[in-house]
């Protein structure tokens, strides 16, 4: 079994094991409502962007879990509101919007919101200016967002934008 474990050259902070524990919390919370839960390849999860195959009464997905992120890298805390959402990659090749899973699982601070990875796009299609680009995370909302010297291409969208197309929405349970 693949465990993702090499950190991003860029990753200066937590997001490696921010991702790591949203990517655990989904399993285990996938398992406890009844689906069978394998981790992605590494090629799956590299190459194709997906982190799980889940399946359930005859029916399979592909599953990329999305933790909670912060707006900013130096900002100090993660948070519910706004999510990214990536076209290119670090390294230049196509993001996670456009990989092969059929499911995207963001973490929030009560479980996951689930959406179908097409769905996501036709609501991109719709909200985000392809054609603004910015030089500050704070300014991508809705816009695209590229890292001074790197080449991926990101977005913010409200959290709540997920909402219309919410194949489901997991709750963690009560401690």
């Amino acid at each position: 079994m693949y465990t993702r474990n090499k950190r991003n050259r860029y990753d200066k902070k937590d997001s490696l094991e921010l991702g790591q524990k949203a990517e655990g919390s989904f399993a285990s919370l996938a398992q406890r409502q009844g689906w069978a839960v394998v981790e992605a390849p590494r090629s799956g999860n590299i190459e194709d962007h997906y982190d799980y195959e889940i399946s359930k009464d005859g029916r399979q997905f592909r599953v990329d879990v999305k933790s909670r992120k912060r707006v900013a890298r130096k900002s100090g805390s993660v948070q519910d509101d706004l999510v990214w959402v990536e076209f290119r990659t670090v390294r230049n090749t196509k993001g996670w919007l456009f990989g092969s899973a059929d499911l995207i699982a963001f973490e929030s601070r009560d479980g996951f919101k689930i959406v179908e990875r097409k769905a996501l796009v036709r609501v991109i299609n719709k909200l985000v200016k392809i054609h603004v680009k910015v030089d500050k995370p704070e300014d991508a909302l809705y816009k695209v967002y590229t890292r001074k010297g790197r080449p991926d291409e990101i977005t913010l969208i409200k959290a709540s934008d997920l909402d219309p197309i919410l194949w489901d929405e997991w709750k963690m349970p009560s401690v």
